[in-house]
């Protein structure tokens, strides 16, 4: 390690970037979740475009957050919030509210076979994005390890 100018050490320098990254993945997740709770998403599907900050850097602060977390039952929820993102679709339109039925006692409304075939589709690819989120962030755990 050798000293730069300043007296800094090239490796605190270094650990100063990361840490800003940290931050800023952090100040990033922050905003997510406000907007989470403040529009009470829960199991909805919606259109991403209605995210604060893009889906693209929301998965990336996720990722960071979750290499960098060593606490288990911290990382577990990092990873649980970040998985939610799958929830966000590209190009939905209207949200489409999930609202748990009872089997019985309730007669099932009718919908067009559009709208149908949407749910579906849009079901589908939230279920394969979900995978796709859940190796990603396990990836990220078992590097931070390395």
């Amino acid at each position: 390690m050798r000293l730069n100018r300043d007296g800094e050490t090239s490796r605190s320098i270094h650990q100063d970037l990361v840490d800003a990254r940290l931050a800023e993945a952090n100040q990033f997740i922050d905003q997510f979740l406000l907007y989470v709770r403040d529009n009470h998403v829960g199991h909805d599907l919606v259109d991403e475009i209605e995210l604060p900050i893009s889906k693209r850097v929301l998965v990336l602060a996720f990722k960071i957050a979750i290499a960098a977390e060593r606490r288990p039952n911290i990382r577990a929820l990092l990873i649980r919030a970040g998985l939610t993102l799958a929830q966000y679709r590209p190009g939905l339109g209207n949200r489409i509210t999930m609202t748990p039925v009872t089997p019985h006692g309730r007669s099932r409304q009718t919908q067009s076979d559009m709208f149908e075939q949407r749910l579906q589709r849009a079901l589908m690819a939230t279920a394969n994005e979900r995978i796709l989120l859940g190796e990603l962030y396990e990836r990220a755990c078992v590097e931070s390890y390395n």
